[in-house]
């Protein structure tokens, strides 16, 4: 059977800022490519909307791209699910696409979120932790999916829930997580490739942003991350790598291929050494180096530059010193620049200081510093409660919010 395994695509990123088209220009590409492959069924890794509660300006294209590719793709067939369980023996058409959703959709049990609004129209098929036979003319392949879940019991969850291989065919375990192995300095309830079943064929991981191969340390079978299909955090890995998806053939020895996506916007990473340089050297340096790269660019798309300025100023200055408005203004038809003052330090920088600093410059959102306080001031380590809590508290629904306590 052949598969096209499709990463974390954000519909909706930037909706309102100069990428809002960035996410689904490569959502299409991607699925065009899935579709000239000429493949039997489509994978997709959870995160297909950017946000819980996604507007209809991005949910309706959304469910037109996922009808389109419906049209011209069969459907496969469930021929038997296992769910809370209970097993069922089947011969169900469904759609070409199967996924699970991400930490972007996930909602409280009680509320609908984004893909199940798509599971319930037909346009897609929505695994939240479940395992299915699918079959594909005369193929069969074993798919295990588990949408996202807190970090803090996700390994117990996988453990209880130990999803059993189907005999005779391949098995994959498609997953939204964060991993040790690709997440340095994580807490340590959260995975490890060896959490993984171990009597899987092809694990697919979802939520991580850059493409990479692994190999599970007990079983050996591959561990693939077919990263995101549009930029969103810009970090360093992502600038050396490129934006593609999966295809896999599924025959008694597995092969695989990764293409490239041609429209994805180029992204430029440069770290700005600021030790003991005046705000203008760092502006002299920075413009220098944009009028090089637009000159060397060759892409439809304008590139993105993101630069990273680390290290303590000379001094007299503060980081809020280091203005790059006007060259963001001055360059903004040429090119896209995010400045990345995380790292920029001062010797009279206060406490105080470096907190706002860290908010405007790592675009903190209202929603993580508030379930970061919660957490600290209600000696509450659920990360899923925390957000759900501080949503029904946002939303002003002082019932939900009640029953969450």
């Amino acid at each position: 059977m052949k598969i096209a395994i499709i990463g974390d695509m954000h519909l909706g990123f930037d909706h309102h800022g100069p990428r809002k088209n960035d996410s689904f220009i490569n959502a299409r590409e991607a699925f065009d490519i899935a579709i000239s492959e000429k493949v039997d069924l489509i994978i997709q890794t959870g995160d297909l909307f950017h946000e819980r509660l996604p507007k209809p300006e991005v949910l309706s294209p959304a469910i037109q791209l996922m009808n389109s590719v419906k049209s011209k793709l069969n459907s496969p067939k469930i021929i038997n699910r296992i769910y809370d369980g209970k097993e069922e023996l089947l011969n169900k058409e469904i759609p070409p696409i199967v996924l699970i959703y991400g930490n972007h959709e996930k909602r409280p049990p009680e509320y609908i979120n984004p893909l199940q609004m798509l599971h319930g129209a037909g346009s897609v098929y929505l695994m939240e932790q479940e395992s299915l036979v699918i079959e594909a003319g005369k193929e069969r392949i074993g798919i295990h999916g588990l949408s996202s879940v807190s970090e803090t019991y996700v390994k117990e969850l996988v453990k209880d829930w130990n999803p059993k291989a189907f005999p005779n065919m391949k098995n994959l375990l498609l997953i939204h997580q964060n991993f040790q192995e690709l997440l340095p300095k994580q807490p340590p309830e959260t995975m490890s490739y060896s959490d993984l079943p171990s009597n899987m064929d092809y694990h697919i991981l979802g939520h991580i942003h850059w493409a990479q191969t692994e190999k599970h340390p007990k079983s050996k079978a591959p561990i693939v991350l077919p990263g995101s299909t549009v930029m969103t955090d810009l970090k360093w890995i992502e600038s050396k790598s490129k934006k593609g998806i999966l295809i896999v053939d599924f025959k008694e020895r597995i092969s695989s291929k990764f293409v490239e996506l041609k429209n994805s916007r180029i992204l430029h990473y440069e770290v700005i050494n600021a030790k003991g340089k005046k705000p203008s050297d760092i502006t002299n340096e920075i413009q220098e180096d944009i009028i090089k790269k637009i000159e060397y660019h060759n892409h439809k798309l304008i590139p993105l530059l993101r630069y990273s300025i680390r290290g303590e100023l000379a001094d007299g200055f503060i980081p809020s010193d280091v203005s790059l408005r006007p060259l963001v203004k001055k360059y903004i038809d040429r090119v896209l620049i995010k400045i990345d003052k995380s790292k920029l330090t001062s010797k009279i920088l206060s406490e105080k200081a470096k907190l706002v600093s860290d908010l405007k410059q790592n675009k903190v959102s209202v929603e993580a510093l508030g379930i970061k306080i919660l957490s600290e001031k209600m000696k509450i380590k659920d990360l899923d409660k925390l957000s759900f809590l501080f949503n029904a508290l946002g939303d002003g629904d002082l019932e939900a919010a009640e029953k969450l306590l």
